[in-house]
């Protein structure tokens, strides 16, 4: 008999929901809600034992996900410290999970992802809709769980230690900023309470958000002997970020400043650490601990020894700072695709019409939804929207197989439910006016894109926004400067701020920019963006591309950075297949015979049919590198089209291109 059968029916009788699991993944359908199958212990005797969160107790669990032990260790004792006593479950030391009930139901959240000793490390609170494994053999250990001290079979879940949401929220704050002392940050955290915040008396909206004036004044209450723990400290930094976000930076400072402790870089470090939920609240909380009304905000004055802070002016909060206080380390520079667009701004992708640009983004699109790289470069994972002006639904979906079929994705695959796509051909997409060449006006559809954006986000920390093309979205003068700025700057940057996003317009270029810049009008298109690149056609040729990088404000574009493309199978790719590379070969060839046949007749040397300098001798040993047979097939293939002529008593001549 397995553990299943041996234990489950007893925690089922202390009042735990079980269910049977297979490694760590149960099997029964509906398993969250009890099933009456769940209860047949001998059915499922095997099998090893889940024990199913949230519930009437409302349990949850938390797991730290950490294989340094040193970290491991340091977050055990913070469990302790700021959430009492809890049974704790070991599989794979030192990883391990306490289980605490707590006051409401409440879903999972997690830290950021960091690496520590180059291996991924996080904190999970696991709550309502979720299990973990109480009893059996770890999949990966091939060894049995086992608990230390209190035992599970030994405590009923309503004697479990009981936790506020508030409680574990900070815990993860704290949790977030050890292991960032640990390792380096690979993915942001995630939160899902499920709940709204409560109301508080004097604050916006009841978020946990609150004017920077309010803050202070709440901040002055807290004394000194409130810094003396790190726990303590580390609470009060993050609930003053999620209160004011940036602008109370300096008020953290003023308040870690008063203790002995005081150490500017890392009261920095913990203002940039990832906050989990904490904000106005609890501010409030401590400092009506010490004397605080919130409900007389006007009426309060601090205690004395800090009573000059209401004389002291109001700080300007435009975000300006000296150099003197910039300290680091500084978070890298985040890309969406990495050397090519970063993120969070906005950027341009020009191209004439036909060429391809359109197909690429959508290509790049799926990369993104994906994470995938994208013709070899890296990609940052985001959700994506991809308005598209020029072509209808059906188009737009023959498109998309063909890209499913080159990623690999068979007939029963999908393209990733990330991505969405929104033709529009046909629609208003004008985002911005100028009525009589006067003030901007927002057209219709820049509320449709705001909201739609949303949506698209979502609970996603940001998003990628492609809009094709300017032609479709830009209702003012390309050539005049200011409204290009406007459309730019005002219009899509907004939604940069709003929604931490990146844009990335697609643009035609003007004639003059189809020859060299692959630009268009005003040279504020390309001074308001940070990134730009362009799209063309291989000269003389139909099937290849050259992807450029024109402009880039944060790398290198020194050098080559071209990336050849062809068309094959209804997307551009670089080549590699043996056909691909042979079409690109073929037409460099050409290219060659042609520039070698110009040369010749240029210098009144023309080569010929026969003799000394004819073309089935003279060419190869002109193109060394390339095979005589090869030579001589693309030559004839240069006469059959015309590219080439015999002229009688001279030899030969280009007549046209290829």
């Amino acid at each position: 008999m397995g553990n299943y059968g041996r234990y489950a029916e007893t925690l089922a009788g202390l009042g735990y929901d079980v269910t049977p699991v297979e490694g760590k993944r149960p099997f029964l359908q509906d398993w969250q809600n009890n099933p009456e199958d769940a209860q047949n212990y001998e059915k499922h005797s095997i099998h090893s034992i889940g024990v199913v969160l949230g519930g009437k107790h409302n349990l949850v669990a938390i797991d730290i996900d950490v294989r340094n032990k040193a970290a491991c260790d340091v977050i055990r004792q913070i469990a302790d410290n700021e959430l009492g006593p809890a049974p704790e479950r070991v599989g794979n030391a030192p990883k391990t999970l306490f289980l605490y009930r707590c006051e409401e139901l409440t879903r999972k959240r997690r830290t950021s992802v960091f690496s520590v000793d180059e291996q991924d490390a996080c904190v999970e609170l696991l709550g309502d809709g979720q299990q973990f494994v109480a009893s059996g053999k770890h999949p990966d250990t091939g060894k049995n769980y086992s608990w230390i001290g209190d035992r599970i079979v030994d405590i009923p879940p309503e004697n479990l230690t009981e936790v506020s949401v508030a409680d574990l929220e900070n815990f993860l704050n704290i949790c977030e900023f050890t292991l960032s002392n640990h390792g380096v940050i690979k993915t942001k955290a995630i939160f899902d309470s499920g709940s709204k915040d409560t109301a508080i008396s004097g604050f916006d909206d009841g978020s946990r958000t609150a004017d920077i004036k309010k803050i202070t004044e709440a901040a002055a209450y807290i004394p000194v002997s409130a810094l003396e723990d790190y726990n303590d400290w580390t609470k009060i930094g993050f609930a003053i970020k999620g209160a004011t976000g940036e602008d109370g930076r300096e008020l953290f400072h003023t308040v870690s400043a008063k203790s002995d402790k005081y150490d500017p870089v890392t009261t920095d470090k913990l203002y940039d650490t990832e906050v989990h939920s904490a904000g106005a609240g609890t501010i409030i909380a401590i400092a009506k601990q010490h004397g605080f009304d919130p409900l007389k905000w006007d009426a309060n004055k601090g205690p004395a020894d800090i009573a000059s802070w209401d004389a002291e002016p109001d700080k300007p909060g435009d975000g300006s700072f000296t150099a003197a206080s910039v300290v680091g380390p500084i978070p890298a520079r985040e890309w969406v695709l990495d050397g090519w667009f970063p993120a969070r701004t906005v950027a341009m992708l020009f191209g004439a019409g036909g060429v391809g640009k359109t197909l690429l983004m959508q290509q790049f699109a799926n990369a993104v939804a994906t994470g995938e790289p994208f013709l070899g470069i890296d990609t940052t994972q985001m959700p994506v929207l991809s308005v598209m002006c020029e072509d209808d639904a059906d188009e737009v979906k023959r498109r998309q197989l063909k890209i499913n079929e080159a990623r690999g994705v068979d007939e029963f695959g999908n393209g990733p439910e990330s991505l969405h796509l929104w033709p529009r051909v046909g629609s208003d997409n004008v985002l911005v006016t100028w009525p009589s060449g006067g003030q901007d006006e927002p057209g219709a559809f820049y509320k449709k894109l705001c909201d739609k954006v949303a949506s698209v986000k979502g609970d996603a920390d940001s998003v990628l926004v492609l809009l094709d093309t300017a032609a479709d979205m830009f209702g003012g003068n390309e050539n005049e400067r200011r409204t290009v700025n406007t459309f730019l700057k005002t219009y899509l940057g907004s939604i940069v701020i709003n929604y931490n996003a990146t844009v990335i317009l697609l643009a035609h270029p003007s004639l003059s920019g189809l020859k060299n810049s692959g630009l268009s009008g005003s040279t504020a298109w390309e001074n308001s963006v940070r990134a730009r690149s362009y799209l063309s056609r291989e000269e003389d040729s139909d099937d290849v591309r050259i992807l450029s990088r024109k402009k880039s404000n944060y790398s290198d574009i020194s050098g080559n950075n071209d990336i050849k493309l062809i068309w094959e199978n209804g997307v551009l790719a670089i080549p590699s297949s043996p056909d691909a590379l042979d079409r690109i070969n073929s037409t460099a060839l050409k290219h060659a015979i042609m520039a070698e046949i110009d040369i010749a007749w240029s210098e009144k040397n023309p080569i010929r049919k026969q003799g000394p300098r004819g073309y089935k001798t003279t060419l190869p040993s002109m193109l060394k590198q390339h095979k005589s047979g090869a030579v001589t097939r693309a030559f004839n293939d240069l006469i059959m089209g015309g590219n080439i002529v015999h002229i009688e008593r001279f030899g030969f001549k280009t007549e046209k291109g290829i």
